[in-house]
């Protein structure tokens, strides 16, 4: 399979999300997550701009998930005041493509069909829903993109795979693993 030039899109993809109402909006109010052991676990009372994208996925999730080992994951819009968290992990063998791209948001939109109707204002209509984490879980077909949407977070996903790995279960599989550790 050929890389994704995910670069260009990833600004492209944060200008979706915020039309989509997935930013900016204050998140339900805080509390912390319990487990069922009534420990706490994930992200509690952590304003949306000091999560840190880059921490919520392991190299090895990502070679797993997509066959590329990755690189050093860095924000390119950190230093950008207010501005959603986003990691992007080039590839560890110095190709010149992103091996996957991370994004995190608030989850505004309570249901999918919430979601669709705000997307399809927007233009965007080629969207199908796929099993994953959260409340729901959709491909942007078009930009071969996975969103998740959890109660508190929207955990978006890009990816270049290798021949053989199926890049909508590899963006998938990203989505849940970050999502696990934000909700």
């Amino acid at each position: 399979m050929r890389a994704h030039p995910l670069v260009s899109l990833m600004w492209f993809a944060a200008v979706v999300v915020a039309a989509a109402g997935c930013g900016g909006s204050e998140p339900a109010p805080e509390s912390s997550t319990a487990s069922s052991s009534g420990s706490s676990s994930g992200v509690s009372q952590k304003a949306l701009t000091d999560l840190d994208a880059c921490s919520l996925l392991t190299a090895g999730e990502i070679e797993a998930a997509t066959g590329h080992a990755p690189g050093s994951g860095s924000d390119p819009v950190k230093s950008v005041s207010g501005a959603a968290p986003i990691c992007a992990w080039p590839s560890k063998d110095g190709a010149e493509h992103q091996v996957a791209q991370l994004l995190i948001s608030w989850a505004s939109a309570r249901s999918l069909d919430e979601y669709r109707e705000v997307m399809a204002k927007e233009g965007v209509t080629s969207i199908r829903q796929v099993d994953g984490p959260g409340r729901f879980t959709v491909l942007l077909e078009e930009m071969n993109m996975v969103q998740a949407f959890g109660d508190r977070f929207m955990v978006q996903t890009m990816v270049a795979t290798k021949d053989g790995k199926d890049p909508v279960a590899a963006a998938t599989a990203l989505a849940r693993a970050a999502m696990e550790r934000l909700e």
